[in-house]
């Protein structure tokens, strides 16, 4: 799901990060560093589902037919969120978003609320004063922050984002 988040983003060149790095920085393997980098939820939908066929000799059709008796659960990821702690000198702990995605299909049925408001509730139960991300310019969820309260620092703070990839950082420390 994180290059179906790169690619939503235009983000020709796709994530970098192999699995094995993911395991390792998330605390999911043993090599994983003591304290993990970031954290993650992910979004489930359940469902109930029990598929007995019933075949007719006369037509060799067939149907599906649900019996209470039967159910089964099945389980499909439709989201993922990964976060991690960073420091405000103004307000203390904060929680950064980094990723938010909900599968294209899953999306206008309240399930991207349900995972934002719960990392929401992660931050706000582990004493952080803030809750920052950041969004594509021309992310039609801007929307969607806007209306669960989030403030767009870029329009009313004027702050803008600066990044150092791995090999400007290489050629500033050498140089």
């Amino acid at each position: 799901m994180i290059q179906e988040l790169a690619d939503f983003e235009k983000m020709s060149d796709g994530p970098r990060l192999t699995l094995e790095d993911l395991a390792r920085d998330g605390g999911f393997d043993d090599q994983g560093p003591s304290s993990p980098v970031f954290q993650s939820f992910v979004l489930e939908l359940t469902e109930r589902a029990v598929e007995t066929t019933a075949a007719s000799k006369e037509t060799s059709t067939s149907s599906t037919i649900a019996s209470s008796g039967d159910l089964s659960t099945r389980t499909k990821l439709i989201g993922y969120a990964i976060f991690f702690y960073s420091y405000s000198t103004w307000r203390g702990r904060s929680l950064f978003l980094e990723d938010i995605y909900v599968k294209p299909e899953y999306r206008g049925h309240g399930h991207g609320e349900v995972l934002f408001k719960a990392v929401v509730e992660h931050a706000r139960e582990n004493g952080c004063a803030r809750f920052d991300f950041h969004v594509l310019g021309w992310n039609p969820a801007k929307k969607f922050y806007a209306r669960m309260g989030a403030e767009n620092l870029t329009a009313t703070e004027q702050w803008e984002f600066f990044r150092l990839t791995r090999d400007k950082m290489d050629r500033l420390c050498e140089g």
